[in-house]
This record gives structure tokens, sequence and C-alpha cells, in this order.
């Protein structure tokens, strides 16, 4: 019997697949599978795949999945793998064979996923940029910045405003916090028998133009924030540079800060070195201690608030931060090949020299170490990387009011307590020349200090 040439064609083509559900199909089947160590804070072998881009980044030794392209997919040879020892989850029975057939054709497919979905919220982000602050508006004649935007504050959360302070703990609490000495009992005479109305902020001001004093006294806070000093044992010999005579020249004449961290990022001379080296520690150390990871860690907490210590072991569990990132950061330093360790074992690739933020730029990994540290110290100190300055004048308020805007101090991914304030202190540190003085001027003269 002879069929008709378009019913003869019909017979011969295979009906195509329906298109992958993500919702209904993809998203039941890897909470079932594979939420309980891959999803929302969990991490297991750096890997995520709480949204599509973590998926996409892979785990600590590389992408699991290419999109399109399931026999080059990691992922899915780990869950069809009859090999127990091997298979994931490691738990259970495992995939049928209808969802790993489901999660093949989803792979060929290009990993359709909806947009904005996460099996986790995403934590708080700080921006990167700086932000403009419109100032609330006065009240009871407070009309200092920072006074406008803690009324605000406090007013908003029903809190109340504290009491002033006398004049005689504003003028101790002054001189401890900018020069570290007591007020003689002539200048405290003097200050409590001066009826002028702008008595308090001529004094914070005449006692930050004591220079030898305020030098002496805040070269222990950048001491502890620079790892300058360290006494301890474990070292070589001549295994940690100091930078004390530097710092102390760079406090005296109240070097601008953006080109303080240039000098300690990019040392011009030998005198601001020992930051950027780090401590060459006596013998063999574990890849967490080399002078490069050293580096990064230093760089990340000092200028950026961010601790890199986990992830320059693994890809960080308490925050975004990953073993890749830490070690390009780490590699912009390093004289040779820097080879990537997870939990102190070679993985088998090596790190490329890169900044933690592109979106303003990168460094070129090929050009020479000096300039590779050049093109950082630049990148810190971009306009628009708004960490910076964030950080600093983070330090500077829990320095002089006993708790940070954002803490703890070295946690500057965690959300601040009044975002408009963190950032109206920072634009103002910025667009008054990184001047460290001046931040501390424009501190101790608010109402609420």
């Amino acid at each position: 019997m002879k069929f008709p040439a378009p019913l003869l064609l019909l017979g011969l083509v295979t009906p195509l697949a329906a298109a992958v559900d993500f919702n209904h199909q993809i998203v039941p089947l890897l909470r079932k599978h594979c939420g309980e160590c891959h999803t929302g804070d969990k991490l297991k072998g750096g890997f995520s795949l709480n949204d599509r881009s973590a998926l996409l980044h892979g785990s600590e030794n590389g992408p699991v999945v290419a999109p399109g392209n399931p026999e080059k997919s990691l992922l899915l040879e780990l869950v069809a793998t009859p090999d127990r020892d091997q298979r994931m989850p490691p738990k259970g029975d495992g995939l049928s064979a209808a969802e790993v057939s489901l999660l093949r054709q989803w792979i060929a497919e290009g990993l359709p996923w909806e947009a904005g979905f996460a099996f986790q919220a995403p934590a708080y982000e700080p921006p990167l940029k700086p932000r403009a602050v419109t100032l609330p508006p006065a009240v009871a004649g407070r009309d200092h910045p920072v006074d406008r935007l803690v009324d605000a504050y406090l007013a908003k959360h029903h809190l109340p405003r504290p009491p002033p302070a006398s004049d005689s703990t504003f003028l101790r609490r002054a001189h401890l916090d900018l020069i570290g000495l007591l007020p003689t009992p002539e200048e405290v005479e003097a200050f409590l028998q001066d009826p002028s109305p702008d008595k308090r902020t001529r004094l914070v001001h005449t006692l930050l133009a004591r220079d030898p004093d305020y030098a002496e006294h805040w070269l222990t806070f950048w001491n502890d924030l620079l790892r300058n000093d360290y006494g301890g044992t474990g070292f070589i010999t001549g295994g940690r540079r100091q930078i004390s005579q530097w710092l102390h020249e760079a406090l005296l004449t109240n070097k601008p800060f953006d080109q303080f961290a240039r000098e300690l990022i990019a040392p011009p001379g030998d005198e601001s070195r020992g930051f950027s080296d780090g401590i060459k520690w006596r013998g063999e150390v574990s890849a967490g201690q080399t002078v490069e990871i050293q580096f990064a860690q230093s760089l990340g907490q000092s200028f950026l608030g961010l601790n890199l210590k986990c992830a320059s072991c693994h890809d960080s569990f308490v925050d975004r931060w990953k073993l890749d990132e830490a070690y390009g950061l780490a590699a912009i330093y390093a004289e040779k090949p820097l080879e990537v360790h997870r939990c102190d074992k070679p993985v088998g690739r090596t790190a490329k020299a890169s900044w933690l933020f592109p979106e303003l730029g990168n460094v070129d990994p090929e050009a020479p170490r000096a300039e590779r540290l050049r093109q950082l110290a630049a990148l810190m100190t971009h306009p628009d990387n708004g960490r910076f300055p964030r950080t600093l004048v983070n330090r500077l308020w829990h320095r002089l009011m006993g708790r940070g805007i954002v803490h703890p101090l070295d946690a500057m991914q965690s959300e601040p307590w009044s975002a408009d304030l963190l950032d109206a202190l920072a634009n103002h540190f910025q667009q008054t020349g990184y001047d460290v003085k001046r931040t501390l001027a424009h501190l101790a003269t608010s109402q609420i200090y």
C-alpha cells in the first residue's frame, strides 16, 4: 500500500521533546538532590548552584557544567556514574534514569533559568561606587551634617537623643581620642572658664594641630592595622621590614590617605615596602602564609575591610569571595607563576593577576611586577571605588564613637546601620582630598560626639 508523500514524511520524523520546564522540573530536582549541600549558604566543595551565575562559576576545581554540551559537563558525569564513591549526591539512591535524562536535556538546552530566581535570596552586597546622600532637615538647630543624619536615624527608630557631654567630659575625651594625652590642670581650668560658644570646635582644631602628639598617638592605630612592628617568633632574620619611620613621617605631615595607600601598595622606595612584603617565615609554610597570600590578605583587610583569609584556602563560607579571587590579588604581587592551592593542596592551575572589582578596570597580568602594583594602587584609589573611603571612615567612627557604622570593622560586606551616614562621611573624606585630620575634625565637632 502506498502512502501519500506528506504522511510518509511525518512517519519518519521523531517527535521533538518538549522544552524543559525550569520551575516545575529542574527546581524540584535540584532542591531534592543537591539543596542540602549546594544551595543557600552551603558550599560543599566550594560549589553553589544557588543561582545561575554560581552554577556557571563551578567549584574550586573549575567549571562543572558546559551549557549546551552535556558530554563535557562534570555535573552530569557525577550524578550518572555507577561508582558509589564518586556519585553525587553521596547519600540516598541518587538520581533516577529519568532525572538524569532531564538534567541532560536541561544542560543541552543551555541551562535556561528564570530571571531573578535563587534558591535563597542573595546576601547584602554593598555598593561599589560612591553614592550621593541628601541630608535630612536640621532639628533644633543641629545643622552639622553628621547630626542631621544621626538625628533622622534616631527619630525613625524612636530612640532618644543622647544628652550632651559636660565640658570636662568633652575635654578629656577629645584629648584622649585625638592625641592620646590628658589635658594639663592649666588646660582644664582655661577650658572650663572659657565662656565662648565655639570653644569645643577650637579645641578640636588646636589638638589636631599638635602634629608630634597626633603622630605618636595614631602610630598605634596604624601599626595594628598594617601589621607593623611585628615582634613575634618564627620568621627568619630579615624576615620583616619595618615601615615605622615612613609611617611616622606620613602622620606628622598628614599625608593624604590615597597617596598613603599608593605608597604602601606600590612602594616608591624601601621605606614603605614592609607592608607589601609581609613576613617571611622560617622554613616551610602553608600556602596560606606565603608572602603573596599575605599581600592579598593585608590589602583586603587594611583598605577594603575584607577578610580574605578564608578565601585564601577555599571559597569562603561566610561571604562571596572565591579562592581564585584571593589568588588573583596575590598574583599581582608574585614575582613568578603562583600555583593555586586549596586547603594546602595544589589544584593544577596557575593564578592570573586580577583586581577584585573589574568594573573599575583591571591589572595587566602580562605587565612587569612593579607596573602591576602601580596599576593596583591606581585601582584601589580610583574615584569610583567607594569601598576605599568607606572603610577608613568606618574605622575612624569606631575609634571615636566605640562601634563601627559597619560592624565588625573587617566585615565591610555587612549592612551598615546607616548607609546614608557611612556614604556621607566617605563622600566628605573623598571631597576634602582624603584628609584624615579633616575627617576627624568633622566627626569631633558634631553634637553627637
